[in-house]
Parts: C-alpha cells; sequence; structure tokens
C-alpha cells in the first residue's frame, strides 16, 4: 500500500479509519513510520547559560510558550517551533538540542510548553550541580518521573480494561485493550507499556511483567556526556521516544528535589483518537524490543 494512504488513514478524524491502519502487516507500518515527511521546523532562541531548555511548541507566541520560557529564564532556551500533521515530538527535540550543543551547556533540559512552574531554575541548578548522571529528573508526578510496566497482558485483563476503559472513559484503557485484543497478536505486540498508577495493586494480576522503570515523560534533563547524535528515535509518533530513552538510560539515571507541573494532553490532547493514533508506537516499541 503506498505511503500516501497511510497517512491519509492516520491523519483521518475518524478512529475507524484510523483503526484501519492495523489491518496492514507490521513491516508496512513500520516502513511508513520511517519514511514520514517532516513539518517544517523554525528554532528561536535565546540567552546563554550552562544550561540549556529545549521547548518543542506548536506556536512560539502561544501563551503556553511564554510562560514556559517564563519559568526557565536565565537559561539559554531553545524554542522549536512546528506543526500540522507532520508534527513530530522527537525530531522537533533532536533539531533544538543540534542548537542546543552549539553553546556548549553542561546540562539540557527536554520540557514540554505546557509546564507550570514550582520551583525556579535556580533551584533546579543547585540540585545539578551535585549530580554526574546521564539523566536527572524532576520529583514525580502524574506526566514526568513516573514509573511504567512493560507486561504481556492476559486476555482476561484486556476485557477488564475494556469494560473500565468505556464505564470509566478513560480512553487508553477502552482503546488500547480493543486494539490489543484485535490486532496485537498479528502486529507482534507481546507487551503493552502501562503506567502503574493507572492500575495500582491490579498491575499484579494484570499478566507477566517483562520490565519495569521509571519514565521521564513530559520533562527530563540530559548531561552533555549522554548526547551523542539523535538522543529520540525519530521513528516514533509523538509518543514512546521518551519511555525507549528512559528504559535505555534507567541506570545512569536519577530523581532530584525539583518541582514541576503541566496540563494534561495539552498538545495532542486525551480523546480516543490520540491512542487509537498511538498504537503504532506500540507496535514499533515492540519491534524494538522483542523482534
Amino acid at each position: 500500500m503506498e505511503f500516501r494512504m497511510i497517512e491519509d488513514m492516520f491523519s483521518s478524524e475518524d478512529p475507524s479509519i484510523v483503526e484501519k491502519i492495523y489491518s496492514l502487516d507490521r513491516n508496512s507500518i513500520i516502513e511508513w513510520m520511517r519514511k514520514r515527511d517532516t513539518a517544517q521546523m523554525k528554532v528561536w532562541q535565546t540567552g546563554n547559560d550552562d544550561i540549556a531548555v529545549v521547548i518543542p511548541t506548536a506556536d512560539v507566541e502561544s501563551e503556553r510558550a511564554k510562560e514556559s520560557m517564563r519559568i526557565f529564564s536565565g537559561a539559554k532556551i531553545v524554542m522549536v517551533e512546528s506543526k500540522g500533521s507532520f508534527f513530530n515530538y522527537a525530531r522537533s527535540v533532536n533539531k533544538g538540542l543540534s542548537v542546543a550543543l552549539e553553546s556548549s551547556p553542561r546540562w539540557v533540559v527536554i520540557s514540554n510548553d505546557d509546564v507550570h512552574g514550582i520551583d525556579n531554575l535556580k533551584k533546579l541548578k543547585d540540585e545539578l550541580s551535585t549530580s554526574s548522571k546521564g539523566m536527572v529528573l524532576a520529583k514525580p508526578s502524574r506526566y514526568h518521573s513516573y514509573k511504567v510496566s512493560l507486561i504481556k497482558v492476559k486476555p482476561y485483563f484486556l476485557k477488564g480494561m475494556n469494560f473500565i476503559g468505556k464505564f470509566m472513559k478513560i480512553p487508553p484503557a477502552e482503546v488500547y485493550s480493543y486494539l490489543q485484543t484485535k490486532y496485537g497478536a498479528k502486529l507482534g505486540v507481546t507487551t503493552l507499556t502501562i503506567i502503574d498508577s493507572m492500575i495500582g495493586l491490579m498491575r499484579n494480576f494484570a499478566g507477566e511483567v517483562k520490565d519495569s522503570f521509571v519514565n521521564g515523560g513530559s520533562f527530563m534533563v540530559l548531561n552533555r556526556r549522554a548526547i551523542n547524535g539523535k538522543v529520540f528515535d525519530e521513528t516514533f509518533i509523538n509518543g514512546y521516544e521518551d519511555v525507549y530513552l528512559s528504559m535505555k538510560m534507567r541506570n545512569d539515571m536519577e530523581i532530584v528535589n525539583f518541582r514541576i507541573n503541566e496540563e494534561r494532553g495539552a498538545s495532542l490532547g486525551f480523546g480516543k483518537l490520540r491512542f487509537y493514533r498511538s498504537f503504532v508506537n506500540e507496535v514499533y516499541l515492540n519491534y524494538l524490543l522483542w523482534g
């Protein structure tokens, strides 16, 4: 199938059209992901400091972007503006990192543009001054520094996820359980990436936990020595690039006493459509991990 046809399905606002992607074979899906077009990116930068902050945004003039710049005032800030159906978070971050490194900072923050400050930049600098790790995370919240598990979910648990997802209006539970049940075996999806706090003690009954680690999520800080080439895998489409990086860096990571908040789904939303699209990332992650 031509990539244009796959792209049209993926870009549809109708979940039933997006779902048709999963009727294709895994190799076709991954090849399309790898060869997708890249949205135009514009870079704005200001300041000069041993801490740089890379912030992908759809609009540098938006209130969210301006607030994020205020939070990190005093640091070198690199805003990467990109929008449209070909927006790719990983590609925007990698572009911003390449620009940030031109000034040779010691640390580079990767942050969403929907953050809200609690602690200030000085507090972050103080915490980083005693760290030698490759990745530093803020104190845990719902959207950063949270634990995830890769679980080979049992069929009965998928049924329960689907029921609870529908009843309690939890889109990721409803959509992922449905897609995994219908297409998972065909597409080689062995495990689902599940946020531990979303299932609580039910994790003990969900199935075989193949792996578990802390995910950086929407906010992470990288030591200059840990940045070699492209940090995020650009095949991922607006999700899971942080999961894969955090997994690889788990033994060179620490959480420090720095607090920051963010909004839920401010850029991509939190409806069913987001998760119908995002399941392609489960397909690709499983390919990378389990073959």
